[in-house]
Formats: structure tokens, C-alpha cells, sequence
């Protein structure tokens, strides 16, 4: 028997059934309001990127030649130091992400309230510690990195520039983080998009003007302040019944967020470690100067765990309201819907790169640094197989069951730390590269997939059968062709290369929806894009 979507009845709520094809639940989601929602939501959170990736592609040769090696190291250390403050953050975002989905579909206006002015507390507090942390770190850190002369100075305008920048972007990630679980990702990447613009403008007209790193530092500054003020603004909009008073801080409810964070906090410790240490490993134990040709494959891999995140982070909303009413089977489909869609996503973009990798970096940023792509192939390994199963962390966030993941993202972390450091004196940037993947290997196959299925009571052959199995066929395939097709590449300029990567990115979709979706799912894709279309058709 199948379950199928009620037509009329919304609230209607289907019982535990043994539907048999993965997706449906998810697609039937779709049927009652939510799905359109969730598809606006990943294609704004797509928009932005884009846009955000463009600039951020476009902005990093400009940095890497204008600064030198040298300085775009220097300026490459000093976000990699201040990025280790939002460990400030003690996994709010997450937290409040959670509680405002629940109270927000629940309708519960005054948690709404109280949930909002704590977090903010919070947020003002975490960010006044950003600014006196960034002051006691000028007399200490350029002495660790042996930074002397004339550079010590430029490194210490560069801490409290980029200090104060944090700390505004800190608040305002806290404002984003409340637009996104009201479900209103089209404004919080609107600003996004803006910021990413005034930075970049201002970064380009500072190099016209002849004024150096400091100028490009005042221009993150600027960029950060501008956002948080819009930011405030954007809120309103999309709330406009908050009520914003210290009345609504509670003792109660701050205690009630930070006990959900707590274990939030070590996986954003954990974090930290994994993706933002490298470049300290490197200005330590080797060079400033050899953070420049680490930092190329960094940015690409943080372009691909921001289009990953892009596409899970409104399917966790969905996740965390599921399970506030207490739909286990629809829950179980709706999580190997996604896994499904990630895993696909994930794929998509590492093998783009794999296959491409070289001629993008002698493309973007010229061939002297094709060294890198040796390194981008290393950690896109670790990098794929996380994003695959990102919808494996927001189901255990929604459930509640995320200590667990906290403590092994942590030990990930240290592994990361202590095994970069080892090999990093051994083998140099290759070295910090495996040190990075090796953990997260370990973690993603032999520990985050296991606890997870155990968690949601699923099978294991379910799960490979729904949620893998058609990604991985899709991914055979694709580099079968590609394969085929390589004598006939040719990839000298900017556009060849956008030619390779379109008929590429056509074969790769195409495969998607014929092997990938269900008949189900493509009918009611199909129905929701055109309900997009056209916003006042029932579909």
C-alpha cells in the first residue's frame, strides 16, 4: 500500500505506513504547503551563492596578485585566527535555528519573544568578548608567527580591523540565523549578497587607489557594519510582531538554550578544528608565505560546503517540525529524500572538480599554482562523503540526539590538529592536506552513518537502497563519459572551460532526473516549480 498526499485536508497527518519508495513522504510534503516553501528556500540559498561564489572567484586572483604571496598569507592567518571567535557563538546558531522552527510552527508567540531577546543577549555578550580577545591578542600572536619590522605593525592593524568586522558580523549572523528559521531565506541571502558586493567594491576601488592591505581590511569593516544594519532591518520585516525587550530575557530560557547548545558547542569546536587550523598549522610550522597556495583549494572547498549546506539547511526546518509532530515514518522518508538530494548534490560538485580541478586553477588563478590541485584532490574526499550525509547531523540536531556527534566532530578535530602537525614536518602541504581528510574518512564511514541509522530506526539496506544507491550508479556513469570525452578536452581559456563544465553540468543532471528522481518525484517537481511560476495556482 502507498501513501499517497491528502488533496484537501492539510492538517491531515498520514499514519506510520510501509510505503517502499524513498522520497514520497518528502514530495508529499510538498503537497501541503511546505514543499513549495523548501524549494523557494534551497533555489534563494542557490541564488546567493552563486552570486556570493562569483564575486568570492573572481575576488581571490585579484587578492593573490595584488597582495602577493606574503601579505594574501598574512591576510589568509589573520581570518583563520579571528574565525576560531566564533567558537564565541557556543552553538547558538544551531540552537536558536531548532527552538524558533518549533516555536515558530507551533505559534507560540511568546517563547518567540523570549527565545529571540536571550539569544541577542547572548550574541551582544559573545561579541563584546570578540573585541577585547582581538585586543589582547596584538602584543602575542604577531611574536608566535615571528612576524617583524614594518609587517608587525600591518599585522596588528590587521587583527583590530578584522576584529571589529567579526564582531558586527557576529550579531548579524544571529539576526540571519532568526530570518532562516522563519523560513525567510530569500532576505538573509539578499543580505548576503549585498554585503558580499559592498566588500568586494570597496576591495577593488582599494586597489585602485594604490592603498594596500590595511585598505582592504577597512573594507570587510565596512561591508560587516553595513550588513549588520541591514540585518536589523530585515528582521522586522520578516517578524513584524516580535517585541524585542529586556523584559523577555529570561534566566529560564537562556539556561534552556544553552543546554541544547552545550553539545552544539562541541561540534562547532570540533569544527573549527577541521576546516579553520590549517592555515595556522602552516604560518607555524612552515611558512606564512605556503598559506597562499593552501588557501586556493580552501576556497573551493568552502564554496562546496556552502552549496551542501544551501540545499540542507531548509531541509532541516523541515526535519525539526516533523518531529515536533511526532511522524516518525514520514520523518525516516523525508531523511533518505534528502540524503538522496545531498548525496547527488555532493557528487555533482566533486566530480566537477576532480575532472576539471587543474584547468579551473590555471584559469582562476594562474598555472604557477597548479601544485594545489594535488591537494584539492586529497580534500575532496573527506569533503564529498561529509556533505553526502549532512542530512544525517540535522536529523540527530531535530531529534535532540547530537551529543554524541559533538564529541566525535571534536575528537575529529584534535585528530586533525595533531595529525597535520606531525605530517606537516614530514611531507609539508600534502602532509596537512591528508590530515585534514584522514579523520573525517574515519568519522563518515565508521562512526556518523551507524549512529545515525541507529537513531532513526532504519535499516542499513534501506538506507543504501533509497538514499545511495542511484547517486552512486549516476556518479559511475557520469565519469564514464567523461572518460570517454577527455581526448576531445580542451580547456586553454575562461571559455572553454565554461563550455566543458555546461555540457558537463547537462549530463550530470540529465542522468539526475532519469535515474535519480523517482516517476513520483519528477510529477511533483514539476507540479511545485510550476506553482513557483505561478504563486496564485493551486497546485
Amino acid at each position: 500500500m502507498r501513501w499517497m498526499p491528502p488533496k484537501q485536508n492539510a492538517a491531515a497527518r498520514p499514519a506510520e505506513t510501509d510505503v517502499t519508495v524513498s522520497g514520497e513522504a518528502a514530495m508529499a510534503e510538498a503537497a501541503n504547503g511546505k514543499g513549495a516553501s523548501t524549494l523557494r528556500s534551497v533555489f534563494s540559498n542557490w541564488a546567493g551563492l552563486v552570486i556570493n561564489g562569483v564575486v568570492s572567484l573572481v575576488l581571490t586572483p585579484i587578492l593573490v596578485h595584488g597582495l602577493g604571496d606574503l601579505y594574501f598569507g598574512m591576510f589568509t592567518l589573520v581570518a583563520s585566527l579571528l574565525d576560531s571567535y566564533w567558537l564565541l557563538d557556543f552553538g547558538m546558531r544551531t540552537t536558536i535555528f531548532r527552538f524558533v522552527a518549533r516555536y515558530q510552527g507551533g505559534g507560540r508567540r511568546r517563547e518567540l519573544n523570549e527565545t529571540f531577546a536571550s539569544g541577542l543577549a547572548i550574541a551582544l555578550l559573545s561579541a563584546s568578548a570578540i573585541l577585547l580577545l582581538t585586543m589582547g591578542a596584538f602584543a602575542v600572536l604577531p611574536r608566535f608567527f615571528a612576524v617583524a619590522g614594518g609587517d608587525r605593525m600591518i599585522f596588528r592593524w590587521l587583527l583590530a580591523l578584522s576584529g571589529a568586522a567579526l564582531a558586527a558580523a557576529f550579531t548579524a549572523q544571529f539576526l540571519g540565523t532568526y530570518l532562516c528559521a522563519f523560513r525567510r531565506f530569500d532576505l538573509y541571502n539578499l543580505l548576503s549578497v549585498m554585503t558580499g558586493l559592498v566588500r568586494a567594491g570597496l576591495i577593488v576601488l582599494a586597489f585602485r587607489l594604490h592603498m594596500g592591505i590595511r585598505a582592504v581590511a577597512l573594507a570587510t569593516l565596512v561591508a560587516s557594519a553595513s550588513g549588520l544594519l541591514a540585518s536589523v532591518r530585515a528582521v522586522w520585516i520578516a517578524d513584524p510582531a516580535l517585541a524585542v525587550s529586556m523584559k523577555n530575557v529570561y534566566r529560564e530560557r537562556i539556561r534552556e538554550l544553552l543546554s541544547f547548545s552545550s553539545h552544539a558547542f562541541l561540534g562547532t569546536l570540533g569544527d573549527q578544528l577541521r576546516f579553520f587550523v590549517d592555515s595556522v598549522v602552516i604560518g607555524r610550522v612552515l611558512s606564512i608565505a605556503l598559506i597562499t597556495p593552501f588557501a586556493i583549494p580552501l576556497r573551493l572547498m568552502t564554496l562546496f560546503r556552502q552549496l551542501g549546506v544551501a540545499l540542507a539547511s531548509p531541509m532541516a526546518g523541515v526535519m525539526s517540525e516533523m518531529e515536533g509532530r511526532k511522524v516518525p515514518e514520514e520523518s525516516r522518508e523525508y531523511f533518505l529524500f534528502a540524503t538522496r538530494m545531498c548525496a547527488l548534490l555532493s557528487l555533482f560538485i566533486g566530480l566537477l572538480l576532480l575532472v576539471n580541478g587543474q584547468a579551473i586553477i590555471r584559469v582562476w588563478v594562474g598555472p604557477a599554482y597548479l601544485g594545489s590541485y594535488r591537494l584539492l584532490v586529497i580534500l575532496l574526499a573527506g569533503q564529498c562523503l561529509m556533505l553526502a550525509q549532512q542530512p544525517s547531523v540535522d536529523l540527530l540536531i531535530a531529534k535532540g540526539k547530537h551529543r554524541f556527534r559533538g564529541w566525535w566532530t571534536l575528537a575529529e578535530g584534535l585528530a586533525n590538529l595533531f595529525l597535520s602537525i606531525y605530517w606537516a614536518r614530514k611531507y609539508g602541504l600534502v602532509g596537512i592536506a591528508w590530515g585534514t581528510t584522514v579523520p573525517m574518512l574515519v568519522v563518515q564511514l565508521l562512526v556518523q552513518p551507524w549512529y545515525t541509522l541507529h537513531t532513526a530506526a532504519l535499516n542499513v539496506m534501506r538506507y543504501l537502497r533509497h538514499a545511495l544507491a542511484r547517486p552512486v550508479l549516476i556518479s559511475v556513469l557520469y565519469l564514464g563519459v567523461c572518460w570517454l570525452a577527455k581526448p576531445w578536452l580542451h580547456t586553454a581559456n575562461v571559455w572553454q572551460l565554461l563550455l566543458t563544465v555546461g555540457w558537463q553540468s547537462l549530463l550530470f543532471g540529465a542522468l539526475t532526473w532519469v535515474l535519480g528522481l523517482t516517476a513520483y518525484e519528477r510529477r511533483r517537481l514539476i507540479e511545485k516549480a510550476r506553482g513557483l511560476a505561478n504563486p496564485n495556482e493551486d497546485c
